[in-house]
């Protein structure tokens, strides 16, 4: 009978063959070693299967499986996590890196924490050459703290979603739909799990993420590629993906939050954060997207010449008061009679 480890680590890869060797050495050099690692094979077509089929083989703690056909990412990262055990859980994304005393730190830091849900360290963003870039702290937009509003406000004004492969209480995913088939479904998840505890985080840098030209937000830039990212299967593809962050915001305020005070504090920061990001533009953009994907393209016009045009108004505003020089006859005031 299989012993039940402390942590769970969940790998979720499809064709990562140029990363997954590094993801799985980093996660095998944990200095605490009570865990089992869990390779979830997404049909690939490079060298992938042989790679992690090559550690299965040699360490005991590591379980591989393989899908036959692309099921989805939502599919390959949630069956990771039905497959596991532990008490915490962590999901590990092939193409990142942990240094090794990660799940030491995490793990400690939620056990002197019963009520945090979540625990990430700093994390290092690094592009394709392993160069270290920007230094990312999650805690540093209010998840740890105590009211619920301020949690949701936070994750509302987070830009990333790292914190996802922080390591997580097992109780405190259970019941939720984990990664859903939608567009920006990590997201959701992390309002969520901000809604149910806090997060608590280690002031140490000891995640390495790659922001690199093959991961998912690079290759796939139109919504309706990005939910067959999700969900192949179109009959499930969802992609609008802020009117789903909004809508579903709303209904777990309404599940998670029975104070009334409380709750009239969360809606007004839903209501808030439609500036941030320029939500706004993205309710209005969406739906014509999902119709016409080359709709995308235009976004980025659009900003970048409202903000040529604000520049230049800027320019010419400063220009304005010195168009005339100081020794100048029609700068000088009238000389009044004696």
């Amino acid at each position: 009978m299989r012993r039940t480890p402390t942590v769970s680590i969940g790998l979720p890869v499809r064709n990562g063959a140029q990363h997954v060797a590094a993801a799985i050495e980093s996660i095998l050099a944990q200095t605490f070693s009570d865990f089992e690692l869990i390779i979830s094979d997404n049909a690939s077509t490079d060298a992938t299967p042989s790679i992690c089929a090559g550690y299965a083989a040699r360490d005991s703690r590591i379980r591989y499986h393989r899908h036959e056909r692309d099921l989805g990412a939502s599919h390959n990262f949630n069956f990771v996590f039905h497959q596991s055990a532990g008490e915490y859980f962590k999901w590990a994304a092939h193409d990142d890196l942990v240094r090794p005393t990660f799940l030491e730190r995490c793990l400690a830091a939620l056990e002197a924490a019963p009520d945090a849900v979540l625990c990430q360290s700093l994390v290092r963003v690094v592009d394709e050459r392993d160069a270290g870039g920007e230094l990312y702290d999650h805690t540093a937009f209010g998840t740890d703290r105590p009211r619920q509003s301020d949690r949701l406000a936070a994750r509302l004004r987070a830009r990333r979603c790292m914190d996802i492969f922080g390591l997580v209480r097992r109780e405190a995913l259970r019941g939720t739909p984990l990664i859903a088939d939608h567009v920006g479904a990590d997201r959701t998840l992390l309002i969520e799990l901000a809604l149910r505890g806090r997060f608590v985080g280690v002031p140490e840098e000891l995640f390495v993420n790659r922001d690199h030209g093959g991961r998912f937000t690079r290759r796939f830039i139109s919504l309706r590629a990005q939910a067959e990212w999700y969900a192949p299967d179109a009959a499930k593809r969802r992609a609008l993906r802020t009117w789903t962050l909004y809508a579903t915001c709303l209904r777990l305020v309404r599940a998670y939050v029975p104070d009334p005070i409380e709750r009239r504090r969360c809606l007004l920061h839903v209501a808030r954060s439609l500036g941030h990001q320029r939500r706004w533009f993205r309710l209005a953009m969406e739906p014509i997207e999902a119709l016409e994907p080359r709709a995308a393209a235009f976004e980025p016009w659009l900003f970048s010449t409202a903000a040529s045009l604000k520049h230049a108004i800027r320019y010419r505003s400063r220009q304005a008061p010195g168009r005339f020089s100081a020794g100048d006859s029609r700068s000088r005031r009238p000389e009044l009679p004696r």
